[in-house]
This record gives structure tokens, C-alpha cells and sequence, in this order.
């Protein structure tokens, strides 16, 4: 299932008649059996947890035959358009919370913004490496394609410093918040 697939969502008015979708919460509901045969139990949370990587998980709902990601689904049955050319990023980075006030329509280059700490990480903070010839901490940001180097730095408290500003300036409302 990729997120950038042009795969047109089903049509709103067949979603609703089905799946119930309460922006509060972030749960979709079943309200409607989709076949004569469908194990689908009426009020049952719609969907399955699907385990990404390590620290990402998203919920999926079978719908005609067809996987949809949970929080596609959710913006689609709220907002009434198919965010079908964008991402929808969740703002506090958890692929699970559903609830309307933490989905956004973002690009690519947005949502990988707000992307947790890769676990490959050493320096405990993203763009904050060692240089073991200079023996400092060096920070940097990657803007549009292109490696913005921060500064050499003693400290590694000043590198992530320089770091978290840099995201303010450049990465705004995508900015990680944690």
C-alpha cells in the first residue's frame, strides 16, 4: 500500500453508508455489512493495526476488496475531498491517532519532516553527527534536496540548538515537536 498510489478512494456517499467516522475520537466504525458473507460485526472498530517499522504503525480498513490506509479515509469522510496527489501527515508523528485535529494534507517533503529519530541514530538527535577527525559535533539540515550545513560544534547540546532552530526556520508548522 503506498501512500502516493493515484488510487482513487471509493465514493463518499457509499463510504458513509457503511463506515462511521468520529473526528473526536479518530475511530471508523462499521455501521453497514459491505456482502452477505462479510465477517464485518456492526459498531466494530473498522480495520486492523499494520505494523510499518519499529516505531510506525498506521490502521488499514478493507473496503470492496480494496486496502485503505485508516487516516486517508478519515480526511476523506471529514473534509469531503480525496487528498488523492498528497500525503496526509499526522501531526504529533503517531500513525495510529485518527482524530481530525491531527491530520494534514502535506507533500512528501513535509511529511518526512516530522518523521521520528531514525534507530540507526547515535547522536540521539536527528541532523547532530560526530566528525571523529575534528573530534566535534557537527550539525546540518537537508532543505529542498540540498545539505545546509550548520556548524562545528564542542558541544553537542549547541549542535541540536542550532539544529531545532534551523527547523523552525526552515521546516515551520512541520517542524518535530517532541
Amino acid at each position: 500500500m503506498n501512500e502516493r498510489k493515484n488510487l482513487p478512494l471509493p465514493p463518499l456517499e457509499e463510504l458513509k453508508e457503511c463506515l462511521d467516522y468520529n473526528p473526536d475520537t479518530g475511530v471508523i466504525i462499521w455501521k453497514k455489512k459491505t456482502g452477505i458473507n462479510s465477517p464485518i460485526k456492526i459498531g466494530q472498530e473498522a480495520g486492523w493495526d499494520k505494523v510499518k517499522t519499529e516505531t510506525l504503525s498506521y490502521r488499514v480498513i478493507r473496503f470492496n476488496h480494496t486496502l485503505y490506509k485508516a487516516h486517508r479515509l478519515a480526511y476523506y469522510m471529514h473534509h469531503g475531498t480525496d487528498p488523492r496527489n498528497t500525503d496526509i501527515d499526522h501531526e504529533d508523528g503517531n500513525g495510529l491517532n485518527n482524530k481530525i485535529n491531527n491530520l494534514r494534507v502535506a507533500t512528501r517533503s513535509e511529511n518526512g519532516r516530522n518523521r521520528k529519530l531514525q534507530k540507526n541514530n547515535t547522536s540521539g538527535a536527528t541532523g547532530v553527527t560526530w566528525h571523529k577527525v575534528r573530534k566535534r559535533w557537527v550539525a546540518a539540515i537537508k532543505v529542498n534536496g540540498k545539505q545546509i550545513h550548520l556548524g562545528v560544534y564542542i558541544n553537542k547540546e549547541d549542535a541540536i540548538q542550532a539544529r531545532k532552530e534551523a527547523e523552525k526556520k526552515y521546516f515551520g508548522e512541520f517542524r518535530r515537536k517532541d
